[in-house]
């Protein structure tokens, strides 16, 4: 058997662009890492002979077959028969899983539609793989060398089911070694980072970039443990500064959360132009309340005066969108609720409301620690969410540099910002 994979994601919704296909890229990733490659990726809609014409197809491309989504209650969900007309094999009801079904319903206490039986098909000769999060099994099967493995399409659901899925194939294939290191770096860009990495002429290992909104995670992968260590050495001088994490999906609010909860210390914010998204971002993670107290979303003027104390005539002479205004608004927050820290945002995130002076784009970030407070001014790029998401990892950046250095000005700033007065 080799070590290559086809991966076919099964859904109308996607096909239609009403929504994302994140499973690929989760499962493409998760792959590569055990030591399995990706050769070619199938979107196929909810039709059975879809679904049998895209798994026929994957048999030419490798020996390992991955699908996603189909697997509900509904007649539209026909991944169960397009995988029992391409095995040749019936579908039978298997009982213990139906169980199964029926005390998921009763755990919640609500009645069970009879439709979710039919989940409880399967093919001939094929093995369920638990699902903890929801009621559609995933189905382990094989034809000849072929190993096919279908998992639920809701992205909890799916990953759920891939945990014992990564266990199975790492018991059926003698994978190659794969050594990896992962950099979650925020606040450098992605040409930046390339350059600085190049100039190392770093052998042995590969490297990729994965640039988003928030930062850029960096995948060192080697054939050998000393050929990763030999790399990451050199890597480490550069990257380390910028690094937040080394676990992968470690989002930087929770590094942060860590960090305060370990100092006892707490935080509160105040958000105009983000609306509120920084602070759900804190709240996402479990046991927030241990440090996070609060946040005020102060759209208006008045709301910026009336609940942060900011000063009247600083907005009439600077206007929200300024560095005094972002400066008090930190500040403010902080004072209301008593905070260690504080952070301000204030900004144009558009399409519109926009000058020459003050484009769109335009954001002033505060950060307002025990010992004294800073501001920086940015021009985002993007439409009005990529403002607002960039704005807001922008200031959990601040906040963690603040959190390691105590003075801002120390940190080798590479993300576009200058200090602002």
């Amino acid at each position: 058997m080799d070590n290559n994979a086809v991966i076919i994601t099964i859904g109308d919704e996607i096909l239609r662009g009403r929504i994302v296909d994140t499973n690929f890229s989760y499962l493409a990733k998760r792959l590569y890492l055990m030591g399995i490659d990706v050769r070619i990726h199938y979107t196929v809609p909810d039709r059975e002979e879809w679904v049998w014409a895209a798994l026929s197809e994957a048999t030419e491309r490798a020996d390992i077959v991955i699908t996603t989504g189909g697997l509900g209650p509904t007649p539209d969900d026909a991944t169960r028969k397009g995988l029992a007309r391409f095995l040749g094999k019936k579908l039978v009801f298997d009982n213990r899983f139906a169980q199964k079904i029926r005390a998921y319903f009763q755990r919640r206490n609500i009645p069970m539609p009879e439709s979710n039986l039919v989940q409880a098909y399967l093919p001939e000769g094929a093995v369920p793989l638990e699902n903890d999060e929801g009621t559609a099994p995933g189905i382990f099967a094989r034809k000849d060398s072929m190993m096919i493995v279908m998992l639920p399409g809701p992205p909890n659901e799916m990953r759920a089911v891939f945990r014992s899925v990564e266990l199975i194939l790492k018991r059926e294939i003698a994978l190659p070694e794969r050594h990896t290191k992962i950099y979650r770096t925020i606040g450098v860009p992605e040409s930046v980072l390339y350059e600085w990495i190049a100039a190392e002429e770093i052998a042995g290992a590969s490297i990729s970039y994965y640039p988003s909104l928030r930062g850029v995670d960096i995948y060192v992968v080697a054939g050998s443990k000393e050929a990763r260590e030999k790399a990451t050495a050199a890597l480490d001088k550069i990257l380390l500064p910028h690094s937040y994490s080394f676990t992968e999906d470690e989002r930087i609010e929770k590094v942060i959360g860590d960090m305060l909860r370990e100092r006892k210390q707490t935080l509160a914010v105040a958000e105009s132009c983000t609306g509120g998204k920084l602070a759900g971002w804190i709240v996402d993670i479990p046991g927030s309340s241990d440090y996070f107290l609060g946040g005020v979303v102060s759209y208006s003027n008045e709301a910026k005066e009336k609940f942060l104390g900011v000063r009247h005539e600083d907005l009439v002479e600077h206007g929200a969108v300024s560095s005094p205004v972002a400066r008090q608004m930190a500040e403010g927050a902080k004072k209301h609720f008593g905070s260690d820290y504080g952070i301000g945002i204030t900004g144009i995130a558009g399409p519109t409301g926009g000058t020459p002076k003050k484009p769109v784009g335009l954001v002033y970030i505060s950060v307002a620690t025990p010992e004294r407070t800073f501001v920086r001014r940015y021009v985002f790029n993007g439409n009005r969410d990529a403002v607002r998401t960039r704005s807001a990892a922008t200031a959990l950046f601040m906040l963690w540099v603040a959190l390691k250095a105590g003075d801002l000005t120390k940190h080798n700033f590479q993300d576009g910002g200058e200090f602002a007065e």
